[in-house]
């Protein structure tokens, strides 16, 4: 079917046949068409929320999280998938909807209720330029002559994005109009909370601008990012960031199975609800786990956000489905190591594949019988034992998070450790130290952390100018270490890694971060047949982590002249383009707020190796010796505070002292 963004935009809006806005005699009304008197903020602006939020969740469960390597499902971007409508979907189910009301709303005559539909359409924007770069925006839900339409570079479409965010900030007015309920930012008597509206216009404004001094192809890009950065932090505008997580731009669903529930609820809890799907298959690719790599970060530094992010593993009557783990553990008693084995209360998912093609499992001289931890003997690994995604950030009044008061803070220690390097002239009351200890204090309190807090920055690595070595991945690919002390380079991995663990399951931010800074360095993905993905780099049975995604298959067919136009701004834009004479729009473009990449290095890295298979990660689990772990334990199970040693290790680990070869 042919996508016209103009018909899309437009017609799609309450199932209306056309879009035409006239205004004359009610006599002489079509009703086919839509006028200007039935255009109400109030009964439309809700279901653009409600929308916006599938919208931007269906990208979540499909991409964004599993990019981010959040967590571990059944997807996984290929260069033959078609995005279609969820490119789509940003213009005719919720960007069409602002373009008509706009249409009645003006900056002059209606100003609260400009801004708010000015700030939604920035923060759709930003979404949009960062996923794909050149999008349509100008002829975006305009009529347009053979109904095709151009896209506008990278470039402009964020600069667009900051003039519309500085408007925005300048008009609204607490004493002004308001929406008598706000589906966003509702007061204590439901009606639009303005200063919290404005709030999140300033501080997505400072996001979005960040982003832009990556743009070395765009000088005039950076030259207003700069600009308006000093805006939003000069010190009226200081007022109008995130303070609290009350401000948090967080979108909300409700709990109508048949209007309002979340798209996660539908697409992964609703059929064990409604039983369909049995509760043996929980657990299944479809329910979003934990990915390995993140958990190494929340294990080596004893994170307390862990059990707020993934469910334990499941021990009840359907049985024990714990992982196993074998151990060596001192006995300060015995004054010698002893042998054992237990089961602990989280186990990430892995990625594909185990052994990736081209890799050969290695030797260690003292263990002649190296073994996957997800294939041992000693445990049937199954859904039930994953780290799965918590059932609060999937039910059917879920969150979806766009921007939190832990991020604003991470990116006001950015700012203070670069506004020299960024020639920026700002001058901030706290220092970058006092920032980053900031956002994490918030991020804690964002998911209910009350305890341990105090603990976890005092780690090394966590702590502020500290390093701190973390533990393996289970194949020994990666290492979750945090070198934080030197220069203010160090102290930005540690600044952008508590943002990126802050911002879990948002996947945009995580992937967007990562992007931008390249911090993580995460290992590629493996596949163990060819895959022909990311264009011509499919053959080496591994890519990295996409770093934009492709257009529809539609724009090829239909608007071919302006899709050719695109893949030639974004290639023009990147500071590693690559062509690959099939359009030149493909995965592997770095788009401009891309940070530098040498994605040939990373092939030479990973395309054959020796892995060692070991259990860093969750070794050791409640402490070094025997003794910690008698007290330790009741952490997590203190109703076995009456059993001591190992007879309350037995009860509530499954522990077994393993008997040593004479």
């Amino acid at each position: 079917m042919k996508k016209y963004l103009y018909t899309l935009c437009t017609a799609a809006m309450l199932g209306l046949a056309t879009s035409c806005v006239d205004s004359f005699d009610a006599t002489n009304q079509n009703p086919n068409k839509l006028y200007m008197e039935d255009i109400d903020i109030q009964k439309i602006f809700p279901g653009t929320i409600y929308k916006s939020l599938n919208v931007l969740s269906e990208m979540n469960y499909n991409h964004y999280a599993y990019m981010a390597r959040y967590v571990v499902s059944w997807t996984a971007p290929k260069s033959m998938d078609n995005i279609g409508d969820r490119f789509y979907n940003f213009y005719k189910k919720v960007l069409g909807d602002v373009a008509i009301m706009e249409e009645k709303y003006d900056r002059d005559s209606n100003g609260n209720y400009w801004a708010i539909l000015t700030t939604w359409k920035a923060y759709l924007y930003s979404v949009l330029t960062a996923t794909w770069g050149p999008v349509p925006m100008d002829a975006a839900c305009k009529e347009t002559y053979g109904n095709v339409y151009y896209y506008n570079s990278e470039a402009e479409v964020n600069m667009q994005i900051l003039r519309w965010l500085d408007e925005a900030v300048e008009t609204f007015d607490p004493s002004g109009e308001k929406m008598l309920k706000d589906p966003f930012y509702p007061g204590a008597g439901g009606e639009s909370d303005i200063e919290k509206w404005r709030k999140f216009a300033n501080s997505l404004r400072l996001d979005v601008a960040i982003r832009m001094m990556n743009m070395k192809k765009s000088p005039e890009a950076i030259s207003l990012a700069r600009e308006q950065m000093a805006k939003a932090l000069n010190e009226t505008n200081r007022n109008y960031l995130f303070t609290s997580n009350s401000d948090n731009a967080v979108g909300r669903y409700g709990t109508d199975p048949n209007s309002d529930v979340s798209l996660y609820y539908e697409r992964i809890l609703k059929e064990f609800d409604l039983g369909t799907k049995l509760e043996t298959e929980l657990g299944g690719l479809t329910y979003p786990a934990m990915n390995e790599y993140f958990f190494c970060y929340m294990r080596s530094y004893d994170d307390p956000r862990l059990s707020k992010y993934a469910q334990t593993s499941r021990n009840d009557d359907s049985g024990d489905h714990r992982a196993v783990v074998r151990d060596s553990l001192w006995s300060t008693v015995e004054k010698k190591f002893v042998q054992v084995s237990y089961r602990v209360p989280f186990l990430p998912r892995f990625e594909m594949k185990q052994t990736p093609s081209g890799w050969l499992v290695g030797k260690d001289e003292h263990n002649n019988d190296l073994q996957s931890l997800y294939s041992t003997a000693s445990v049937s690994i199954e859904g039930y034992t994953y780290a799965l995604l918590p059932r609060d950030f999937i039910k059917q009044d879920a969150t979806v998070k766009l921007l939190t008061c832990a991020e604003v803070n991470f990116m006001l220690a950015e700012i203070q450790l670069r506004k020299d390097e960024w020639g920026v002239n700002v001058a901030l009351p706290q220092s970058a130290e006092q920032y980053y200890y900031n956002g994490i204090n918030a991020s804690m309190n964002e998911y209910g952390v009350t305890t341990g807090i105090s603990e976890y920055m005092e780690r090394n690595g966590i702590k502020w100018n500290t390093n701190g070595l973390g533990c393996h991945d289970y194949r020994n690919f990666y290492k979750a270490d945090i070198n934080g002390k030197g220069g203010y380079k160090n102290n930005l991995e540690q600044v952008w890694k508590q943002r990126y663990f802050a911002s879990y399951f948002n996947g945009f931010a995580g992937w967007t971060l990562e992007r931008r800074t390249r911090v993580m360095k995460f290992p590629p993905f493996f596949y163990n047949n060819p895959e022909n993905n990311y264009g011509t780099y499919g053959a080496n049975l591994f890519d990295p982590i996409p770093e934009r995604l492709q257009y529809p298959i539609d724009e090829r067919n239909w608007n071919m002249n302006y899709y050719r136009e695109a893949c030639r701004m974004l290639q023009s834009s990147s500071q590693t383009p690559r062509p690959d004479n099939n359009f030149n729009d493909n995965f592997f473009t770095p788009l401009g707020i891309g940070g530098p990449y040498n994605q040939e290095g990373l092939y030479d890295r990973w395309k054959e190796g020796y892995l060692m298979y070991n259990n860093e990660m969750v070794a050791h689990w409640y402490g070094d010796t025997l003794e910690e772990f008698y007290e330790n334990v009741l952490k997590d199970y203190p109703e076995y505070s009456h059993l001591q040693g190992e007879e309350r290790l037995a009860a509530s680990i499954g522990y077994i002292r393993i008997k040593e070869d004479n």
